[in-house]
C-alpha cells in the first residue's frame, strides 16, 4: 500500500465551519463578499490526513509522497492515536477570511471516511472541475506539493468561449512560498506529521499552500484545468474557493 495544538492561520473551531456549505454554496453574510467553496466531486481519490468520529480513527490511505511518513491528522484524530508532540490541522477543515483569502472548507473537513484530495503520483497528469457559473473577483486552489516542487499550468474557461491560462510552481510543502512565487500565499502553516500508524515524524514546519488564478471578472467562470507538467513530485489537489464578483450599480 501506498502511504505515502495551536492552532494554523485564519483558524475558526469545528462549530462555525457549519456556517458554509460542503459543495458549492455561498456565505450568507452581507458584510463581506460571497465566498463560493467549490465541489472537486469526482475529483476526491485519496485520503492523506488521519480524521476520527465518535472516537474512532478515520485512517489515510495514502501519504503525500510515495513513502509512508508524510500523513497529515487532525487534532482529534492525534488524541485518539496518541500522535505525540505535534502541531496538527484543524478539525473542521475551516480557515477563516483574511486578507489573502475569504473563508475556506477544506474538503477533509467533511469528507467524514471518504476521499479528500485529488493526488498526482504520475510525471504529468491533465485534469479538470466545473465551477458554478458566475463572475469571480478571486478565484483559488490549494495544493500541497511533496518530493519537491511541482510545475503546473492552469487554465480557467469563460462562458463566453475564451480562455486564460497560466503557467507556475508548486512549492514543496516544507517550505514558505518566495517572494517571487507570484499568486501564491499559505492557507494553513506550521503543522507537522505523522506515519502511516498516526504517530509523529515531524512536530511542525509544513504548509498548505494557495495560488490566486486571478480570473477576468467580466467574465463568468465555468471551469477549471489543471496540468501537472512533467516532474517526480507528488502534487495534492486540496481544494478551491472563489469570491463572487461584486454587481456593478447601474
Amino acid at each position: 500500500m501506498k502511504l505515502n495544538p495551536i492552532p494554523p492561520r485564519g483558524l475558526i473551531c469545528g462549530t462555525l465551519a457549519g456556517l458554509l456549505f460542503a459543495a458549492a454554496g455561498a456565505i450568507a453574510d452581507p458584510a463581506k463578499p460571497s465566498a463560493v467553496q467549490i465541489d472537486l466531486g469526482h475529483l476526491l481519490d485519496t485520503r492523506v490526513i488521519f480524521t476520527q468520529k465518535d472516537g474512532q480513527l478515520q485512517k489515510a490511505d495514502h501519504s503525500l509522497d510515495r513513502g509512508d511518513s508524510s500523513v497529515l491528522i487532525t487534532q482529534s484524530a492525534a488524541e485518539v492515536s496518541n500522535a505525540g508532540k505535534l502541531v496538527p490541522l484543524p478539525d473542521a477543515g475551516f480557515f477563516a477570511a483574511n486578507q489573502e483569502h475569504p473563508d475556506v472548507q477544506l474538503a477533509y473537513g467533511t469528507a467524514g471516511a471518504g476521499p479528500q484530495v485529488h493526488q498526482t503520483t504520475a510525471r504529468s497528469e491533465n485534469f479538470s472541475f466545473p465551477v458554478p457559473t458566475n463572475h469571480y473577483s478571486r478565484l483559488q486552489l490549494f495544493f500541497i506539493s511533496a518530493q519537491g516542487p511541482t510545475p503546473i499550468s492552469v487554465k480557467v474557461r469563460y462562458a463566453d468561449g475564451s480562455a486564460d491560462e497560466r503557467a507556475t510552481l508548486v512549492p514543496d510543502f516544507y517550505f514558505l512560498p518566495k517572494p517571487a512565487d507570484q499568486g501564491w500565499f499559505v492557507l494553513a502553516d506550521n503543522f507537522g506529521k505523522v506515519n502511516a500508524k498516526g504517530l509523529m515524524t515531524e512536530f511542525d514546519h509544513h504548509y498548505v499552500h494557495g495560488f490566486n488564478l486571478d480570473p477576468d471578472p467580466a467574465k463568468q467562470v465555468q471551469q477549471v484545468e489543471i496540468t501537472k507538467q512533467d516532474s517526480g513530485s507528488v502534487l495534492n489537489l486540496f481544494g478551491a474557493t472563489g469570491t463572487v464578483a461584486a454587481a456593478k450599480t447601474p
